[in-house]
């Protein structure tokens, strides 16, 4: 890439920050942008252009100087979500889905963590690739403040070792960084991460009505994406337990523990909320008249409405 490419390309970049108002980023790529332009003398109206660059220095910042409200994850359209993915996504030809991998993360850097959470699962199956999709996965939960659901998650993966010593390694170190500049307290070593921690829940046992049934989307398997409805066999205050059918062999394979359901809506005799919770178990039953199905346990993390 040239260099009045790359300066294209940083100026396009800056641009779609400041229209989605990440401007820190925006304000970033500005500078880069000016110093590139600086950089060389054989740039047509180099004066023009380093003045026009200053400008929107200068505006940005004072935009950054105003804000003062808490951050919020922006809204993106489908069509812009692809031209992000576009755009910050890298290819290379000796690592397959290494374009995936970059467009996850420009969804991630533009706040789309779910989008990009999804897309980086994938990419867990891909040994190349499974290193960095796994730090991005951390990244995104902690973002969003669910640093219980990160512990699980990474505790999970070291239980069932899906990465080769070196790589747990490397993870470990990764995580504890990031739970340092998260402001989080944490000790997670080779002994406490042989056992799963399931995420605090918000709500009291007191709290929580008589539920009927659930209503959730599948979060991974061969029914990925699709709505279902489970009745309630069991209830003890924010657990809440249900029975597959053993004859739902797809349905048995798109949830698993450790998974953490954002959106649930619960059905009780007096009303309809929703919330959010966390897969606590899947066990086969090994007795009696439902022996070969399956008892699923979720326990309400949260409710929302």
């Amino acid at each position: 890439m040239d260099l009045g490419e790359k300066i294209k390309k940083y100026f396009k970049e800056a641009e779609l920050y400041r229209s989605h108002g990440l401007l820190v980023d925006a304000l970033e790529k500005y500078k880069s942008v000016e110093g590139l332009v600086k950089s060389t003398r054989t740039i047509r109206n180099q004066q023009g252009i380093l003045k026009q660059i200053a400008l929107k220095i200068e505006l940005t910042s004072k935009k950054i100087q105003k804000s003062d409200g808490p951050k919020t994850t922006p809204e993106v359209a489908e069509d812009a979500q692809s031209l992000m993915k576009e755009m910050f996504s890298f290819d290379d030809p000796e690592a397959k889905g290494s374009s995936a991998l970059g467009g996850a993360i420009a969804l991630a850097k533009f706040g789309q963590y779910d989008k990009a959470i999804e897309e980086l699962n994938r990419l867990l199956e891909y040994d190349s690739l499974r290193l960095d999709a796994a730090k991005n996965i951390l990244w995104c939960w902690i973002q969003q403040n669910y640093t219980d659901y990160a512990v699980s998650l990474y505790q999970k993966w070291r239980k069932t070792k899906l990465f080769p010593p070196e790589e747990a390694d490397s993870i470990q170190s990764y995580f504890n960084e990031l739970m340092d500049k998260a402001g989080v307290d944490h000790e997670i070593d080779e002994l406490e991460s042989q056992r799963t921690v399931e995420p605090d829940s918000e709500i009291d046992d007191d709290e929580i009505l008589d539920i009927s049934s659930v209503r959730f989307v599948l979060p991974r398997g061969p029914k990925e994406g699709e709505k279902i409805e489970l009745e309630i066999s069991f209830q003890s205050g924010k657990y809440i337990r249900m029975i597959i059918s053993r004859r739902e062999k797809d349905l048995i394979d798109s949830i698993n523990p450790g998974d953490l359901l954002k959106e649930i809506m619960f059905y009780s005799p007096v009303a309809i909320f929703s919330g959010e919770g966390y897969v606590s178990s899947k066990n086969e039953i090994d007795a009696g008249p439902k022996k070969g199905d399956y008892s699923l346990e979720i326990k309400i993390i949260k409710i929302v409405s």
